[in-house]
């Protein structure tokens, strides 16, 4: 989509303004008010990264642009019925998580590739704090392997940086409009100080329970030195996909999508039934526990908005449905 020439790009939301660069200067700007009027499914008018106009005294934001692309997720107040976007017009998603310190959460990570690859965005797995894991650091990297994820094994510690794979990382910032989304503490900001030169963020350490603090407060879209945007976003602790269907979510997990045709059933969740290829390939550890284990999960979810009666603590339905043609 061509973007107008009089468009601002929305940098920063705070309370009741936004931080829109607009031919190059950085303005601090209100919403108009029928932009809070309008009912969408979304928690918030617009995000960071957002193209839009200005009302015609030019001091107030009139109009959100449609988007080439998003990261949302359910907002979590909201229930089912509300997402909240992180992140607008990004090509690149750049799932942040540290092999120990805080510990590695599967589920939040699966959660993030997840919603890239519904939105069609290519995304990348950049493991931290590999020299406290070296084992462990493995063990990730021969999981998302599984799943056709690219993985870049990082460390910013003076005397053990891992120099190519963070070499590797800072072309993939400098090419893309990219979003950095990890757990609190797993080293985003950091890897961003030692990437690109000009660019000091705050970090932080652990609390005693090995949980980061939130070093950073606020999503902010970057204009980095020698090319490319960055968002860098506050931790999150958890990833919820927002109105996914229960048939649709196995082809967001390519090493589960690749089974179905070898199923009974055309209609296999994967979840019990029958002569089901992707149990099989489990069993046989073609399909790594914990992205299967995550799948569950994201599955119920997806069959309790379907069906709100499942709320009551029974167990989900097992799939199922018409046996395909031998």
């Amino acid at each position: 989509m061509q973007i107008p020439s009089e468009a601002g790009l929305v940098l920063r939301i705070d309370a009741k303004f936004c931080q829109v660069e607009i031919h190059g200067e950085r303005r601090r700007l209100p919403l108009a008010g029928k932009l809070f009027e309008q009912k969408t499914h979304e928690k918030r008018p617009l995000a960071v990264g957002d193209h839009v106009l200005l009302d015609q005294t030019g001091q107030a934001i009139d109009q959100v642009l449609p988007r080439s692309s998003q990261l949302h997720r359910r907002a979590a107040t909201e229930g089912e019925h509300q997402a909240q976007v992180l992140a607008a017009n990004i090509t690149h998603v750049l799932a942040v998580a540290s092999v120990k310190s805080p510990p590695f959460q599967p589920e939040l990570v699966d959660g993030l590739l997840a919603a890239a690859a519904r939105e069609r965005i290519a995304a990348t797995l950049v493991l931290t704090k590999v020299d406290l894991a070296k084992k462990a650091a493995a063990r990730w990297v021969s999981v998302y392997e599984h799943a056709n994820v690219r993985v870049l094994e990082t460390c910013t510690v003076a005397g053990k940086e891992t120099k190519e794979s963070l070499a590797e990382l800072a072309e993939l910032l400098h090419q893309n409009r990219s979003v950095l989304i990890g757990l609190s503490g797993a080293g985003k900001s950091t890897l961003l100080n030692a990437v690109v030169p000009g660019v000091t963020l705050r970090t932080g350490r652990l609390n005693h329970i090995q949980q980061g603090r939130h070093t950073t407060t606020h999503t902010e879209l970057l204009v980095l030195p020698g090319g490319g945007h960055v968002l860098d976003t506050p931790g999150v602790r958890n990833f919820h996909l927002f109105c996914t269907g229960s048939q649709e979510l196995q082809f967001l997990f390519p090493e589960i999508a690749a089974r179905l045709p070898q199923c009974a059933f055309r209609s296999c969740l994967h979840n019990g039934e029958q002569d089901c290829a992707a149990q099989t390939a489990l069993a046989a550890g073609e399909i790594p526990k914990t992205r299967y284990q995550s799948y569950l999960r994201m599955l119920a979810d997806a069959l309790t908005a379907e069906n709100p009666a499942l709320r009551s603590g029974r167990a989900p339905p097992r799939g199922g449905g018409r046996r395909r043609p031998r």
